[in-house]
């Protein structure tokens, strides 16, 4: 039996681990308090995330106790390294105008917050990237509508900024507005920008220009959509706009539906010299229908192994010799659902969707703030309140430092296993229960094990100690739940 706290969370990963077994067998789907083999509970801080995964196609038929039924094996694919910490942040420009607050400096709790969350990258994005310009850019009464519709940063944004970066030292992203940009307003961008970074910049140009061909305020008409025609139009733009870069790090080309310009995707990079290859994946949508985002959805196989049918991209970038990443993402795209995109299931599905991104070959995963129901964290005044989804952030650093390897173990059907190897230590097993029942893992043991276990309802990560008998520990993983496992 073993003795089970919940604890704050570490700032390093520890030394791990242990090639482990997980064993399938069935049980009811019930909370933490309920596995077998890992004894009383305690609570971790509110701020740590409990993480799970995905549910297998068919469930098991329920019995009242788990049993083991096969063990973890050999490695079952290639070895892919960390190269990058693997989580990052994409704010909308409004939004973090809004976090900088009214003082010459944000709020500590912001800075705080971050600097909890490992420094992460940053990118200013989203939607409001293409709505966006310069502060005095604008002069009232509006010549027509789509000036009346842009959004213009106020006098005091990039010093206010670099006042946060020069804490918490987060590398920055700053998108440009190419959908109705000037190239003055890009210069004055750039400059701003170069003004507040701290440690790295590179921009992006324009949000998602796949979909520029969508109806506008100003054009209403929908044509049929021609991939090589958007491609061009979209290149034009990149060079009317180059001169304000120089010679500084493009990222992109931010598309929202990657398949969308997947004949056309090497011709953009080499063109607009991306030194990072940067697109945007939703597993789920709340755009049309809300209702259509549920727990079950978020935990399921699919949503969590999205990453997978991108891979092509990856292939592209590393043609061209250079990283991708996922550079916008989240539960459910249009801000996501409440009761589902700030519940404990959204880190379950965080950190899954990271470990199938960077097994595919994606360097990070950046999560998006909108403020809507899937940020990760809200600041209010001087406070920050944090999600379930800040959390999972936190879990993915402290599971997958930089440096670190990841290579899939073979484990029986409704489980899926990750080594994660560090150079000088021994090798952690994170133990995935993808299944809406309770599966029991049996660990190859011959001195206690120390384990954190995530699961989908209760925040907070719950540390516990196995004690092998006759040279094997025995831990029953409760549904949607995974553990990283270490002597």
């Amino acid at each position: 039996m073993g003795r089970t706290s919940i604890i704050p969370y570490p700032r390093a990963v520890a030394a791990a681990v242990l090639l482990a077994a997980c064993l399938a067998a069935s049980a009811p789907s019930q909370a933490l308090a309920h596995a077998a083999h890992v004894g009383p509970q305690g609570t971790r801080n509110a701020r740590s995330a409990a993480v799970a995964k995905k549910p297998s196609a068919k469930k098991p038929s329920p019995t009242k106790s788990p049993s083991s039924v096969g063990a973890v094996g050999a490695p079952a694919g290639a070895s892919v390294q960390v190269v990058q910490t693997p989580v990052g942040l994409s704010f909308e420009y409004p939004l973090m105008e809004q976090y900088l607050g009214s003082g010459p400096c944000p709020p500590s709790a912001l800075v705080a917050e971050l600097q909890e969350l490992g420094s992460p990258p940053i990118s200013l994005a989203g939607n409001s990237q293409d709505l966006t310009v310069p502060s005095g850019a604008l002069t009232e009464p509006f010549p027509n509508w789509d000036s009346a519709t842009l959004y213009q940063l106020p006098p005091a944004f990039w010093s206010q900024l670099h006042c946060l970066l020069a804490t918490t030292r987060d590398p920055l992203t700053v998108g440009l507005n190419a959908k109705v940009g000037q190239l003055a307003w890009a210069q004055q961008m750039v400059a701003g920008a170069q003004s507040a970074a701290t440690n790295g910049l590179s921009f992006s140009l324009g949000n998602e220009p796949d979909l520029y061909y969508l109806p506008n305020y100003s054009s209403l008409g929908k044509r049929a959509y021609n991939e090589e025609v958007a491609v061009n139009t979209y290149l034009q733009v990149a060079a009317y706009l180059q001169p304000a870069l120089g010679a500084l790090p493009v990222q992109g080309p931010e598309l929202a539906i990657a398949s969308n310009w997947q004949h056309q995707l090497p011709r953009v990079i080499a063109t607009v010299g991306a030194k990072t290859v940067g697109v945007h994946l939703y597993p789920l949508s709340a755009c049309g229908s809300p209702k259509a985002v549920t727990i079950p959805r978020l935990l399921s196989v699919t949503a969590a192994d999205a990453p997978d049918t991108l891979g092509w991209v990856v292939s592209d970038a590393n043609t061209a010799g250079v990283p991708a990443i996922l550079s916008e993402s989240n539960s459910a795209a249009c801000g996501g659902a409440e009761g589902v995109s700030n519940t404990q299931a959204s880190a379950v599905w965080a950190i899954r969707f990271v470990l199938s991104a960077i097994k595919t070959g994606f360097q990070q995963v950046r999560f998006h703030a909108s403020g809507g129901p899937y940020d990760p964290f809200v600041v209010v005044g001087s406070q920050v309140q944090v999600r379930p989804l800040a959390g999972a952030m936190a879990t993915i650093e402290h599971w997958l430092p930089v440096g670190a390897s990841l290579q899939t173990l073979r484990s029986p059907a409704g489980t899926v296993a990750t080594a994660v190897s560090v150079a000088g230590a021994p090798t952690e097993v994170i133990c995935d229960n993808e299944s809406t029942n309770a599966r029991t893992i049996d660990l190859p043991a011959t001195a206690e094990l120390h384990g954190e276990l995530v699961g989908p309802v209760q925040q907070g990560i719950r540390v516990f100690v196995l004690h092998p008998r006759r040279g094997r520990a025995t831990l029953t993983l409760p549904a949607n739940s995974i553990a990283a496992v270490t002597p």
